[in-house]
């Protein structure tokens, strides 16, 4: 993603926002606020860059570049928010399917898993201070990096 990219703030309430994914993935980390995903989109014809929060990311990652989508944040009654993610004109195109690695069953996935944690939890370091809120987030974002590699990335191409 460029750089010099500007970021679209999404803060309107029940309002249309229609974007098209200009990337296959986001990309991810962690900083001193905690985790973040970083989308590509364009928008009224302009590159742009959305931040987006754990709720909307969910509902974005099931979506492949060039998918057109309709954001909305909406607020209920009660003041309590939620992202409504819908494709532009019925035009869904999700993510391609991971096709080479269907060796991968229950066990062998669950095993990565445990591989995963184990790896991510050892190399946050020992402590015997309980895990903070931070060190939990940079474990998950660690363990995630190591379930990419051990199952296979969506494109199969390393992630450098």
């Amino acid at each position: 993603m460029n750089d010099k990219m500007k970021t679209m703030q999404l803060r309107k309430l029940n309002h249309d926002y229609p974007v098209m994914l200009t990337y296959d993935q986001c990309k991810s980390g962690a900083s001193q606020y905690g985790p973040w995903n970083l989308y590509g989109v364009e928008y009224e014809g302009v590159e742009q860059s959305i931040f987006a929060e754990d709720s909307l990311h969910l509902k974005l990652m099931q979506y492949g570049k060039g998918a057109r989508l309709v954001l909305r944040r909406n607020q209920d009654a009660n003041g309590e928010l939620e992202w409504q993610v819908t494709a532009a004109n019925g035009n869904i195109q999700h993510k391609p399917q991971q096709t080479s690695l269907k060796y991968l069953d229950d066990r062998t996935a669950d095993i990565h898993r445990q591989v995963a944690l184990k790896i991510a939890t050892g190399s946050i370091g020992q402590s015997t201070k309980p895990w903070t809120a931070e060190d939990l987030s940079e474990i998950k974002v660690r363990m995630d990096k190591l379930l990419d590699i051990l199952d296979g990335t969506k494109n199969d191409e390393l992630p450098y």
